[in-house]
């Protein structure tokens, strides 16, 4: 868990939490097949691990939607994004190999978080959400970016047919085999909105799947099923 200033954030993995089986035990989301009750709980426990009132989490669809969350706001909203400035609120962004993106705002008080499988990156959902931080006020240059544990570029391994989705500079020849290099595709994308200040998390997820969920490894070694990490990150409540 990091604090900056006003700002929290944390990437979790899948342990200290109450699902079983495939999903042990972190599993944070409710569209994987889970016990819905054992997912709320989950959540309950991320929500108190980072001193939320409220954590709110989307209905991803690999799609480039960014939403404005606010007070109101509920969960399971279809989209791969949001915003807030609210105070309190968490934004948790599901992922097993897809790209976590955590965006803060220090100066205007604004964050963002964006859920960017490959389908969502080729639609830009990075790139919108930075976008619409802008539209609440934010200045490009004092924006910060993490991008946090996801499959590299040495997990994963693509075929032929994908590599029509992306410039040849995202792709690397490994034992002859093409792999794509997603965590600099996304990298670039807020480099190209004016983000200077990014960091990227080394975590592998797909060589590290006893400590984060990996879909790409649950498919290739048992049925595909498998949880979600959830990334978070909340303004602090100042009241």
């Amino acid at each position: 868990m990091h604090s900056f200033g006003n700002v929290i954030c944390s990437f979790f993995g899948r342990s200290s939490g109450f699902s079983k089986g495939l999903f042990s035990s972190l599993n944070c989301s409710k569209f994987v097949g889970d016990d819905l009750e054992s997912v709320e709980k989950n959540l309950e426990f991320v929500r108190k691990s980072i001193g939320a009132r409220k954590l709110i989490t989307l209905n991803q669809i690999h799609s480039a939607k960014c939403v404005i969350i606010d007070k109101k706001s509920e969960s399971d909203l279809e989209a791969d994004a949001m915003v807030t400035q609210s105070e309190g609120i968490a934004l948790g962004i599901l992922t097993a190999d897809c790209v976590p993106v955590l965006l803060f705002d220090p100066v205007k008080k604004i964050i963002g978080a964006a859920h960017a499988g490959w389908k969502g990156a080729k639609a830009g959902v990075v790139e919108n959400t930075v976008e619409k931080m802008a539209s609440l006020g934010s200045n490009r240059r004092d924006i910060v970016a993490t991008i946090g544990p996801c499959v590299h570029v040495e997990s994963y391994e693509v075929g032929e047919d994908f590599l029509r989705n992306f410039p040849g500079e995202y792709f690397i020849k490994i034992r002859g085999r093409d792999h794509f290099d997603i965590v600099n595709f996304c990298y670039d994308r807020l480099k190209e909105k004016g983000i200077s200040k990014i960091s990227v998390d080394e975590i592998d997820t797909y060589k590290n799947q006893k400590k984060y969920f990996s879909f790409r490894y649950a498919r290739q070694n048992s049925n595909g099923v498998c949880g979600r990490n959830i990334s978070v990150i909340c303004l602090k409540s100042t009241a």
